[in-house]
C-alpha cells in the first residue's frame, strides 16, 4: 500500500475511531447519569414514604399515607408507588384496606433479601425503571422499631415499590447525544482535513522521490523533486535534486571517460547507465589483470594460449578462431580455432590465408557482423563448415600501430546474437589491452629473428644455428633420425669481386642463397656460415637423399646465369657432404667433415659434390 493511501487510511480510521468512542462515551455516560439520578429519585421517595409510616405508626394514625402515595404518583415520570407489608407486619397488626401484596419478582427478591432491587425494561417505545426497597427493623437509631413491632433485629417489615418512566429522558438524551456525534463528526472531519493538509507535501514529495530513486536504480538521474513547501520537506527536495543533478554530471562524464578509455562506444547504447559504467569499469580492471598476466608470459605463443583460454573459460565462446595478419606478405597465419568439425580446419574459405586482402576486417580495419548483415563476408564458411546450422559471425580487428596485426572470429548461432553482441565490448577491451603487448612481443621476436638472420641473403645466421642446436641434436636423439650436412662454396667467387665489384658480388650471393631456398624442403635450415659459404641442415634426410639435394643444388647453381654489366655471367659450386650422428656423435664435428669434404672438392677440380671419408680427416684429434 502506498503512503498516500496509508495516510488517508489512518486518517480515516483514527477520525472514526474517535466518533465512535466519543458517542459510546456519551451514551454510557448518560446511562449511568440517568440510572444514577433515578436511583436517587426513589431513594428519595422511598424515604419519604418511609417517614411518613413511622410518624402514622408513633401518632396511631393509620391510612394516611394513602394520600402521600396519591400525591407521590402525580409527580411527573413516577407511574406507580405501592407499600408493600411484610408477612410479619401483617400478622401482628393483621391486614388492612388498600395494602398492596408481592406481586412481581424484583419486589419479592427485595424482600427475600432485605436489600434493594432494581430492574430497568426497555423497549423501542418504553423505558421503565423499577426499584424495590425494602424496610429494615432497627432498634438504633432515632426510632427504634421494636417498641411498636414484635420482630428480630434485622428483620424486613415492608418494602416501598416504584416504577418511573425514563422514556421522554431517554428520548432527550438520546438526541443531546446525537447532537454531541454531530459536533464530535463535524470536529473530527475538521481533524482529519488538518492532518491530511499537513501531509500533502510529504506525502507528494515521496511519490516524487520514490519515482526518482527508481528512474536513478535504472540509470536515468533526469529525474527531479517539485519543492512544496519551505520547511524540511522543501529541503529534502532541493537536496534530492541537488544529488541527482551531481549524479546526472559525474556518472554520465565518467562512463563518456571510460567509453573514451577503452576506445570504443557501447554498442547498444542503453540500459542501466550505473550498471554499464560498472560494468565496464569490471571490464577493464580484469582487462588490466589479462594485460600484466600476459607481459610475463615468455612468448606470443604463451600469450595467444592465454587469450584462446580466456575467450573459452571468461567470456563462454566456443566456437572462435585467431588469425595473425603479416601485412608485408599479404598473409594470414591461423593461431588458434576453436569449435570447428574434424573434417574443418578454418571457419573461413583458405584463400584467406595466401591473400589477407580477402578478410574484410583486416582490410578494412572494421568490425565485421554478419548478424547485422548476413552476406557481410562472402569469405565467411560456417555453413559449410557445420552443415545444417545456420551460423553466424563476428570478427574484431587487432590494431597494432596503425595497422591491423590479428583478426579475432567469434563464431555463434542466431540465439547466440545478443548475448555475444553484450561481450563484444568487453572483448574488444582485452583486445585493445594485448594489443601493445602483442606488438612489443612481435616486435622483440623479429629483432631476434633480424639478429639470427644474414640482413643480405635474409637466410639465418651462425647464431640461429648455435641456439637451436641444442633442441635439433634432442630432437634428433630421440626420433632416432639422421641429418644431412651440405657445406657449399661458391667457385672462385673473389675474381668477382675483384673484376666486377662487391655490389655485383652481392647479387651473386642473393642468386645462390635463393638457388639454395628453392632445393630444400620447409623443415630444412640454410645458413649463409661467412662470406660465399652456405650451410643447408637436411633434418631427417639418409644419405642417398643428402647427396641427391646437393646434386641438385650444383647442378642448379651450374646451369643459371647471372646478369652483369659485361653480359650473363655462370658460376658454379663446390659442395662437401657429411651425416649427423653416423659420421660423427658431434653436430659440430659433422660440420667440420662437411668443411674438409667441401675443401677436398675444390682441390680436385670443383663444380662437384663430394662425400666425407674417413681418410680425408687426417688430423689426430677427433670430433
Amino acid at each position: 500500500m502506498k503512503l498516500r493511501s496509508k495516510s488517508y487510511l489512518f486518517i480515516g480510521s483514527a477520525t472514526f475511531v474517535l466518533v465512535v468512542v466519543s458517542m459510546l462515551a456519551s451514551l454510557y455516560a448518560f446511562r449511568i447519569y440517568s440510572l444514577e439520578s433515578v436511583r436517587e429519585q426513589g431513594q428519595m421517595a422511598a424515604k419519604l414514604v418511609l417517614n411518613t409510616l413511622t410518624q402514622e405508626m408513633l401518632s396511631g394514625d393509620i391510612g394516611r399515607h394513602e394520600e402521600l402515595l396519591s400525591g407521590l404518583r402525580k409527580t411527573p415520570g413516577l407511574k406507580d408507588v405501592e407499600v408493600i407489608p411484610s408477612d410479619v407486619l401483617i400478622k401482628q397488626y393483621g391486614s388492612h384496606p388498600g395494602d398492596m401484596h408481592v406481586s412481581k419478582p424484583y419486589q419479592k427478591q427485595a424482600m427475600e433479601t432485605g436489600r434493594n432491587v432494581e430492574e430497568l425494561i426497555e423497549t423501542n417505545e418504553l423505558a421503565i425503571y423499577n426499584v424495590a426497597i425494602p424496610y429494615i427493623a432497627s432498634s438504633g437509631g432515632d426510632v427504634n422499631c421494636m417498641k411498636c413491632h414484635d420482630v428480630v433485629e434485622g428483620a424486613v417489615l415492608g418494602a416501598v415499590s416504584l416504577s418511573i418512566d425514563m422514556t421522554e429522558q431517554r428520548a432527550g438524551g438520546m438526541a443531546a447525544i446525537a447532537l454531541m456525534g454531530g459536533l464530535i463528526l463535524l470536529f473530527g472531519g475538521f481533524i482529519a482535513f488538518i492532518p491530511r493538509w499537513l501531509l500533502r507535501p510529504v506525502i507528494e514529495t515521496t511519490a516524487q522521490l520514490k519515482q526518482v530513486v527508481e528512474e536513478a536504480g535504472n540509470g536515468d538521474f533526469s529525474g527531479r523533486l517539485v519543492r512544496q513547501t519551505n520547511d524540511e520537506v522543501g529541503e529534502i527536495a532541493v537536496h534530492a535534486n541537488y544529488l541527482m543533478t551531481t549524479l546526472e554530471e559525474h556518472v554520465g562524464r565518467i562512463f563518456r571517460q571510460v567509453e573514451t578509455l577503452v576506445g570504443h562506444e557501447n554498442d547498444k547504447g542503453k540500459g542501466n547507465l550505473l550498471k554499464r559504467t560498472a560494468s565496464m569499469v569490471t571490464n577493464m580492471v580484469e582487462a588490466s589483470h589479462f594485460k600484466h598476466a600476459i607481459e610475463n608470459d615468455r612468448d606470443l605463443d604463451e600469450v595467444y594460449a592465454r587469450l584462446q583460454r580466456t575467450l573459452k573459460n571468461h567470456f563462454g565462446l566456443s566456437r572462435f578462431s585467431m588469425y595473425e595478419v603479416n601485412n608485408s606478405k599479404n598473409r594470414l597465419r591461423l593461431i588458434f580455432a576453436e569449435g570447428l568439425p574434424q573434417e574443418c580446419s578454418l571457419w573461413c574459405k583458405p584463400e584467406i590465408l595466401v591473400q589477407s586482402e580477402a578478410c574484410r576486417c583486416a582490410r578494412t580495419a572494421l568490425p565485421v557482423s554478419s548478424a547485422n548483415e548476413p552476406e557481410i563476408c562472402p569469405y565467411f564458411a560456417g555453413v559449410q563448415c557445420q552443415e545444417g546450422a545456420h551460423l553466424l559471425h563476428i570478427c574484431l580487428p587487432l590494431m597494432l600501430g596503425n595497422s591491423v596485426g590479428g583478426v579475432l572470429q567469434i563464431v555463434f548461432i542466431p540465439r547466440e546474437t545478443d548475448k555475444v553482441q553484450d561481450i563484444c565490448g568487453a572483448i574488444r577491451t582485452y583486445l585493445n589491452e594485448a594489443a601493445p603487448v602483442v606488438e612489443a612481443k612481435r616486435l622483440m621476436l623479429s629483432l631476434r629473428e633480424s639478429a639470427m638472420r644474414d640482413a643480405m641473403t635474409g637466410l639465418y645466421n651462425r647464431r640461429f644455428l648455435e641456439e637451436y642446436l641444442e633442441t635439433l641434436t634432442a630432437d634428433v636423439a630421440r626420433r632416432k633420425v639422421s641429418v644431412g650436412i651440405l657445406m657449399c662454396d661458391v667457385d672462385f667467387f673473389k675474381k668477382v669481386n675483384d673484376t666486377l665489384g662487391h655490389e655485383m658480388g652481392d647479387s651473386i650471393l642473393k642468386g645462390v642463397a635463393d638457388i639454395l631456398k628453392q632445393a630444400v624442403r620447409a623443415s630444412d635450415f640454410v645458413i649463409r656460415y661467412g662470406g660465399e659459404e652456405f650451410l643447408a641442415v637436411l633434418i631427417d634426410s639418409d644419405e642417398n637423399k643428402t647427396l641427391e639435394v646437393a646434386e641438385r643444388i650444383r647442378s642448379s647453381m651450374e646451369g643459371n646465369a647471372f646478369q652483369t654489366t659485361s653480359g650473363p655471367l655462370s658460376k658454379t659450386l663446390s659442395v662437401g657432404v657429411s651425416m649427423y650422428p653416423s659420421d660423427t656423435d658431434g653436430f659440430w664435428g659433422a660440420v667440420k667433415f662437411a668443411d674438409v669434404a667441401l675443401y677436398k672438392a675444390k682441390e680436385s677440380g670443383r663444380n662437384k659434390v663430394l662425400r666425407f671419408t674417413k681418410d680425408m680427416w687426417e688430423d689426430e684429434g677427433e670430433y
